[in-house]
């Protein structure tokens, strides 16, 4: 299995395929408070048609740790320095937080004069622009992680906030992402926060798509704004709204999203 380095240090990275150019590569990109497992609904369907280089990102899962107050734009700077013995990716997929690294990381390709194929961004953050219904969901998880441990504050989250259905919130799929905030290093919330991706997304010459979940805390309030407001940036047909999808969108419809994805990539 590959390890990539950057200038910190080792990057981890799940694999799919040879990554020896004879087939397009896709780079998946996680969440904050998350690992290459943020993808791992979406894997085998992926790969029949690309490469797959599934990272966990600088100062999450078993990569390397990043210095404090790095910024976006050193923290891709970094990331693509690990990639760089690839081909630009033909298809970045970023999710939530990934979505910033994604598009700051296709606009330095781009400025080296080998922009990625195309973009996917699920879910991006709304700047500072969060929600009042995210927020008392993050102040029930931090009550209940302050009663009853870690594993009990990522259960609301995944409840709540990541999934539609509450019972495929399963025991194993808590532990799995309580492992995944442990070995998170790097805040990638203070980024979110500031980083306003609408000015960013200007700047792209890559196709760029987004998908939102009808039932994502974040989005589902401000749709009425943000779907017009993404179409006037990406184009009308290139942004999609996926039905009964909360903000884990990729795993909550993985099927819808697969059949996504063919649509966008034919």
């Amino acid at each position: 299995m590959p390890v990539f380095e950057c200038r910190w240090g080792p990057i981890h990275a799940e694999v799919r395929g040879s990554l020896g150019g004879a087939r397009p590569i896709a780079l998946l990109l996680h969440g904050g408070h998350g690992s290459w497992r943020h993808w791992m609904a979406n894997l085998d369907h992926l790969s029949r048609r690309f490469d797959l280089v599934v990272p966990d990102l600088p100062g999450f899962g078993a990569s390397c740790e990043v210095p404090p107050e790095t910024g976006l734009e050193l923290y891709c700077e970094a990331f693509r320095e690990a990639l760089a013995p690839l081909p630009v990716p033909a298809l970045v997929l970023g999710f939530s937080f990934g979505t910033l690294v994604g598009t700051a990381s296709a606009l330095q390709w781009q400025q080296a004069g080998t922009p990625p194929g195309r973009l996917m961004l699920i879910n991006p953050p709304l700047g500072a622009d969060v929600s009042p219904e995210v927020l008392a969901i993050l102040g029930r998880a931090a009550d209940a992680a302050r009663a009853g441990g870690l594993d009990a504050g990522v259960a609301v989250t995944q409840r709540e906030l990541m999934l539609s259905d509450p019972a495929r919130v399963t025991p194993e799929l808590i532990s799995m992402a309580a492992a995944q905030v442990r070995s998170t290093r790097f805040l990638s919330r203070p980024i979110s926060r500031r980083a306003d991706i609408r000015q960013m997304i200007k700047g792209l010459a890559s196709p760029c798509d987004i998908v939102l979940g009808d039932l994502d805390p974040h989005q589902r309030a401000a749709l009425g704004v943000r779907v017009p407001e993404y179409r006037g940036l990406v184009g009308e047909t290139r942004v999609h709204v996926l039905p009964g999808a909360a903000h884990w969108l990729q795993y909550d419809q993985a099927e819808a999203f697969a059949r996504l994805v063919e649509r966008v990539c034919e």
